[in-house]
């Protein structure tokens, strides 16, 4: 994997930022119309790999068969803005093998929404884990130059 030379943090601190961070990844790929789509997932982070899930119906899946390339970000809505930016490559599998989606709605609800928890699980058979693999990575943290509200 490469880290942009212009990244604000090395290997470790954007690894550390992925473990930690409990905003969802935005996902970006080429739609069936030409123009790019925009997808947020929860996700997780674990051994250089982002994990995510999503039903194997849905849009983003259909997109992502066409085209395993994606772009993608994961950075706060907050001051002060900083976050992860990166290239990688997606391969699908059946979630049934990974259990991504139970690792990323206890991540996510922390027990919570019981109710919205179980939905989600009751589709499990027909989830597919996302495995984003980064190549190429770039981080940013302006911190230093804006003041907390």
């Amino acid at each position: 994997m490469k880290i942009h030379p212009g990244s604000a943090w090395s290997e470790s601190e954007i690894a550390k930022y992925l473990e930690e961070a409990n905003t969802p990844i935005r996902i970006s790929t080429a739609g069936s119309d030409g123009y790019p789509l925009i997808c947020s997932l929860w996700f997780v982070y674990r051994d250089g790999v982002l994990w995510a899930a999503s039903h194997k119906n849905s849009h983003i899946i259909k997109m992502l068969r066409r085209n395993p390339k994606i772009g993608f970000e994961v950075a706060t809505n907050e001051y002060p803005y900083h976050g992860v930016r990166g290239k990688a490559d997606v391969t699908l599998h059946e979630d049934s093998t990974e259990n991504i989606l139970e690792k990323v709605i206890d991540k996510y609800l922390q027990g919570g929404n019981k109710k919205l928890a179980a939905w989600l699980l009751s589709r499990q058979k027909d989830e597919y884990a996302i495995k984003i693999s980064p190549v190429a990575l770039n981080s940013w943290d302006f911190s230093g130059r804006m003041e907390r509200r």
